[in-house]
């Protein structure tokens, strides 16, 4: 892992750069959660920022795949950090219950903001590390958001308690500055890795109208082409997007299990769970890669495995009465997810050419988004009518179970690939 940050000087202030900026977001996260729930009382307002963080991508999603890859990374991440630095600062306005939409509004603005970024990061950092290491930078990324979700979330914690929520939303708006500074000195036509040779790349074959080239819908119908077209690109895109039934209901459920069954208000039984949720993530993928391997068949087995630990480990979590308990089985099932979503990725960045990356990714966290909105819809409003938390989280569990069936069935698609290459070669 040393070794790849150290021979891609590119990809190693990529890398810094997240991580000052996811851990200052993990920051705002826990204090976000923790003002809501005093200023409101109900575990919908904990939901309802999920959704805003959600929606807004899954619309903008699509066009922000078309940017990506249409414009410079580079630009569009400097400028997506500097506006996200701008918007946490309205948190410093919401002080009472009637001025709680001013937080739901720039927590939509800032999804928006994001939503540009995140296609042009997945779509940029393939090209700054060389080929045999691209599955250990895939993991390290994901490894990279977990640890700093683990430090953020409990460091998070402990400044909320020792000087404040302001001070915490500010010392995030600074990260997303420094994030921006540091991303500057990427190169501003980043180097374009050539496609494949086993899987060639799409042109488009039917060109609308000056204006539509030029709203870049020649572009986006060109990207749905190639998934529609590809069978092992659309079912990653499936499996992974699924996944976010079950984690949409998890993270509503615990901050309300942090505050309210394990009562630890004021942000610390939040702190606890999600650094656990952090740590487990993080450990997740390195592991499950040294028992398994990183060939691609040892992926599609890692992300079956996954499916079944995840549910395993939110059924099991339903049922403790002890947060430290709940804590070790909820970081052992987002070691799973973790490897899930590590795995999916890495099969998606060596398949999908450069040129329709961006699309592909921003495909990829919408269906993803729209799943979780769902998800954390149903299960905020199920909470504000009195179901039980723990027979919904229990049900999250369960959710893990039909996306498991359908990536079963996807696996005869890799293998007929894979005889197609033998044949090709003889």
């Amino acid at each position: 892992m040393v070794e790849v940050v150290r021979r891609n000087p590119h990809y190693r202030r990529l890398f810094a750069a997240n991580a000052v900026s996811q851990l200052g977001d993990w920051f705002s996260v826990v204090a976000l959660f923790s003002l809501l729930l005093e200023l409101t009382g109900r575990g919908e307002s904990v939901a309802l920022v999920l959704v805003c963080r959600s929606i807004p991508t899954f619309l903008t999603g699509p066009i922000a795949g078309v940017v990506a890859d249409r414009f410079s990374r580079r630009t569009i991440m400097v400028a997506a950090d500097l506006g996200r630095a701008v918007l946490v600062l309205a948190f410093f306005f919401v002080r009472s219950p009637d001025q709680v939409w001013l937080a739901y509004l720039a927590i939509v603005l800032h999804a928006i903001v994001s939503a540009l970024f995140d296609p042009a990061q997945q779509a940029t950092f393939p090209n700054l590390v060389r080929t045999e290491d691209l599955v250990v930078a895939s993991a390290l990324e994901n490894t990279l958001w977990s640890s700093m979700l683990a430090i953020g979330a409990a460091l998070g914690g402990l400044m909320m308690l020792a000087f404040g929520r302001s001070a915490t939303f500010g010392a995030d708006a600074l990260t997303f500055l420094v994030s921006a500074w540091l991303l500057r000195g990427l190169p501003q036509q980043l180097a374009r890795r050539k496609t494949p040779p086993e899987v060639p790349a799409t042109q488009p074959t039917v060109r609308g109208a000056r204006w539509l080239k030029a709203l870049g819908l020649d572009d986006l119908k060109e990207g749905a082409r190639y998934i529609l077209h590809h069978p092992r690109v659309r079912s990653l895109i499936v499996a992974k997007g699924c996944f976010g039934l079950t984690l949409g209901g998890v993270l509503v459920l615990l901050a309300f299990f942090g505050e309210k069954v394990f009562q630890l208000p004021g942000g610390r039984g939040i702190s606890v769970l999600w650094t656990a949720r952090g740590i487990g993530s993080f450990v997740g993928p390195f592991v499950a890669w040294r028992l398994g391997g990183d060939s691609p068949s040892a992926l599609r087995r890692g992300i079956s495995l996954a499916f079944v630990s995840i549910c395993c480990g939110y059924l099991l979590m339903s049922l403790t009465g002890s947060i430290w308990i709940a804590a070790g089985i909820l970081a052992v099932a987002n070691a799973a997810g973790s490897v899930l979503w590590t795995y999916g990725s890495s099969l998606l960045q060596l398949i999908v050419p450069d040129e329709l990356r961006g699309r592909v990714f921003a495909a990829d966290m919408a269906w993803m988004t729209l799943a979780m909105s769902t998800s954390t819809l149903v299960v905020g409003g199920a909470l504000d009518v009195g179901v039980s938390p723990r027979l919904l989280l229990a049900a999250c569990g369960l959710m893990a179970l039909p996306p498991l069936v359908f990536w079963w069935g996807a696996q005869r698609h890799f293998q007929e690939r894979a005889e197609s290459l033998v044949d090709q070669a003889a």
